[in-house]
């Protein structure tokens, strides 16, 4: 995952903010207890969306508490108790990141970094034993669309829909396993598709010009060169009305998952908070183009 998932702080009201910061500190808590205290250097913003959104759907009932964080131990801080929901997302977060680390691996040709990665590979494939443990079948879910995206990637697809498919479909499996019903599924799987997609996609972008500079795989690289284009200024309006228009099917997606009391802060990041992180990265790759 790459942390681009996160709300616009300074348009929360204080009790959304510490709702917030409350289920981040309490997906933290139960990746350390339930999957490994590892765990934790792979937390992100991203994960606590899923927290967020399946609780949205499934109306999970939450226990709140308060603890001293020992990396901020002056003042008390209020967690989420671990439920089942950010079980779900602790055990698709290390599942996650022991595949980032074996295609870390792959990629890198330096010889430190590859045993680096490899010594890494040892704790991440520890944490994906003990996530299977808890949930049956979601290694599978995820390892088939990375098998088939990381298929492209070695071939230098220069199609950002195939690419950008492969994970939005792994972003829909991992939102929709589990779930009970099928209204829960349907909006799941939607706001799954497009959310991947957009991660994608913005991550390329992201990444675009670091790319370029390194000689690695990404896919507005691959496209532009084999059709003799220097840049892709030219489509800059054309990829941002692409982006918006996924934000917006999860937007419309979600409306159908009714009011709760994390919906005020899903708006929030869907609206405000993924938008804010669009357009710095638009602008960061524009500004990188001029010069």
């Amino acid at each position: 995952m790459f942390g681009y998932i996160k709300p616009l702080s300074d348009e929360l009201k204080v009790r959304e903010f510490e709702l917030y910061k409350s289920f981040y500190c309490g997906l933290c808590k139960t990746m350390g207890k339930k999957i490994s205290p590892f765990s934790r250097l792979t937390l992100n913003y991203d994960m606590v969306f899923l927290v967020l959104l399946r609780i949205a759907l499934t109306k999970e009932p939450i226990e709140n508490k308060c603890f001293r964080c020992k990396l901020k131990p002056t003042k008390k801080r209020n967690y989420i108790k671990s439920n089942d929901t950010l079980l779900y997302s602790s055990c698709a977060s290390a599942i996650l990141a022991y595949y980032k680390c074996i295609d870390d691996i792959n990629d890198t040709k330096n010889i430190l970094k590859k045993f680096f990665y490899m010594t890494l590979s040892l704790f991440f494939s520890h944490m994906k034993k003990k996530a299977c443990k808890f949930f049956s079948g979601l290694d599978d879910i995820i390892y088939k669309p990375l098998s088939k995206l990381n298929a492209l990637e070695k071939k230098r697809c220069e199609s950002i829909d195939k690419t950008a498919s492969c994970f939005a479909e792994l972003m829909q499996n991992i939102m929709c396993f589990g779930l009970e019903s099928e209204e829960q599924i349907r909006i799941a799987r939607q706001i799954g598709w497009h959310l991947g997609r957009w991660l994608y996609i913005i991550d390329a972008l992201d990444d675009y010009k670091k790319d370029i500079k390194k000689k690695e795989y990404n896919p507005f690289i691959e496209y532009y060169n084999k059709n003799n284009e220097s840049d892709i200024s030219a489509d800059a309006e054309t990829i941002k009305y692409s982006l918006t228009s996924s934000l917006h099917e999860v937007s419309i997606a979600f409306c159908l998952a009714g009011n709760s009391y994390v919906t005020p802060v899903i708006e929030n990041i869907i609206s405000l908070g993924m938008c804010e992180q669009q357009e710095t990265v638009l602008k960061q790759l524009k500004n990188k183009i001029g010069r």
